[in-house]
């Protein structure tokens, strides 16, 4: 991710969205307009994105065209992810999946939503992949490499949801969406690289370890069936027992985020791992399938037992080293919450008012790309923190930065530039605070491109008068 993918939004705009293809090459033209209207102001309403009513009018009449639909409209950006993954030859590049709810409970007036939550709530089900490279302590975001909206077809009384597209309805079980979205991205290069999809309890899935390990992927899970399994010794037990029983074999310290207005803490953990082979279910369609062989790998905390993961993986655990870097994977998990909040918060997805679910879903094709934008941006200002930001930063967004903070110089290193834009967000700084997060750093950013416009418009003024 380079600076001038942030500096230049219309350019920007334009790798997302240019090559969509909208029946029409004006709706591209409408559509790459609109994604960088939104992506320079997320969190506002969308009058207030666009720069005038009938620019508004316009808006509103792209989402309604049949032909502009979200799969459309994020094809691009996952088109580009996919090929950046290909190419990343000799990486690791882990999927990370994840199913969301969209809550337009308050929402009355929306037609086509299906019941989410405990059956009381309205909404629309959105399940996110992206596409990650492990980089220790600062995950590369390659992008989002796939994204399946859908409704619940009837709410608790089984009344059917009308004035819903057949794309947003789901024949099959919610739990098939895993397998469904690694076969949309495709069979993984089988050279150079290794694709890994990660979830979480939800992923525990016989038929997806078994669909993902058919396209040349493997898969790294938490575990929450109980599963028969097939000891090292050839004898028969239970998943979770078995790695109960385990001796710790490693120790690893993690730091753990904040929940619920507490700090993040260091954890000491205790790590076994062990190879067995799970069993087929006893019963369904995936009772006759061929046992699946893998490890599993239990992480605790021996002092209080607050934490424990139990993971079931199809990459090789033979040492230390090789479970430590499993579980450092699955800790990047956490980028596709961070991702579903920038969704949520960073791009309000939840307060649009439209009359439809088909007309939501097609502006989260838009929302969907700038949620990776805000994500990236975070990842961006975390990269090479001690180079001189004067190698990087165009002279007159520094010297701008630098007038505006009261700053004695401009010779600040790429961190240090980072933290004064997130300044401007209402990033503290103090010694507690640790690093900026996107929120701040976002906030800060679009004031920063404010007062960039305002210096330009100003000399261009000028240069006329002249």
């Amino acid at each position: 991710m380079k600076l001038k993918n942030f500096t230049d939004l219309n350019a920007w705009a334009v790798e997302q969205w240019g090559d969509s293809e909208l029946g029409d090459s004006r709706r591209t033209d409408r559509a790459i307009a609109v994604g960088a209207a939104i992506a320079a102001n997320p969190e506002a309403s969308l009058p207030n994105i666009m720069s005038g009513w009938n620019e508004v009018r316009a808006a509103y009449r792209l989402f309604a065209e049949q032909e502009v639909t979200h799969s459309e409209l994020i094809k691009p950006h996952t088109a580009a992810t996919k090929a950046i993954a290909k190419n990343s030859s000799g990486s690791v590049v882990l999927f990370i999946q994840d199913t969301s709810e969209l809550d337009y409970t308050s929402a009355r007036n929306i037609k086509g939503l299906g019941h989410i939550g405990d059956g009381k709530g309205r909404g629309i089900m959105l399940h996110n992949c992206l596409a990650v490279v492990p980089v220790p302590g600062n995950p590369e975001i390659l992008g989002l490499a796939g994204q399946i909206p859908w409704v619940r077809g009837s709410d608790t009384q089984n009344r059917k949801i009308e004035n819903i597209s057949q794309e947003l309805l789901r024949t099959e079980s919610e739990g098939e969406i895993w397998s469904q979205m690694v076969e949309s991205i495709g069979e993984a290069p089988q050279i150079d690289s290794m694709w890994v999809s990660v979830g979480d309890r939800g992923s525990d899935i016989f038929s997806y370890i078994r669909r993902v390990s058919a396209l040349h992927w493997h898969c790294l899970l938490r575990v929450t069936q109980n599963r028969v399994i097939t000891k090292p010794d050839g004898t028969k037990g239970y998943l979770k027992a078995f790695a109960r029983d385990l001796e710790p074999m490693s120790t690893k310290t993690i730091v753990l985020r904040g929940r619920n207005g507490e700090p993040k803490r260091c954890v000491d953990l205790q790590v076994a791992w062990s190879a067995v082979t799970i069993q087929p279910p006893a019963t369904g369609s995936e009772r006759k399938q061929q046992p699946i062989d893998g490890w599993c790998i239990r992480v605790w905390e021996e002092s209080s037992g607050d934490l424990e993961w139990i993971l079931f993986t199809s990459v090789p655990v033979t040492d230390d080293n090789s479970a430590l870097i499993q579980i450092d994977w699955y800790t990047c998990r956490w980028l596709i919450e961070e991702y579903h909040k920038c969704l949520k918060t960073g791009c309000a997805i939840e307060k649009r008012q439209l009359e439809s679910a088909n007309g939501l879903v097609t502006l989260l094709g838009f929302f969907a790309v700038v949620a990776v934008r805000l994500l990236q941006l975070r990842e961006l200002s975390r990269s090479n923190p001690l180079l001189p930001a004067q190698n990087f930063v165009p002279p007159m967004i520094l010297n701008i930065l630098v007038a505006r903070l009261g700053l004695l110089s401009n010779d600040l290193t790429l961190g240090d530039f980072w933290k004064c834009v997130a300044r401007l967000g209402g990033f503290l700084g103090r010694k507690s605070d640790g690093l900026p997060g996107w929120q701040t750093l976002w906030r800060g950013w679009c004031r920063l491109m404010d007062m960039c416009w305002a210096i330009n418009f100003s000399t261009q003024s000028l240069e006329k008068c002249w």
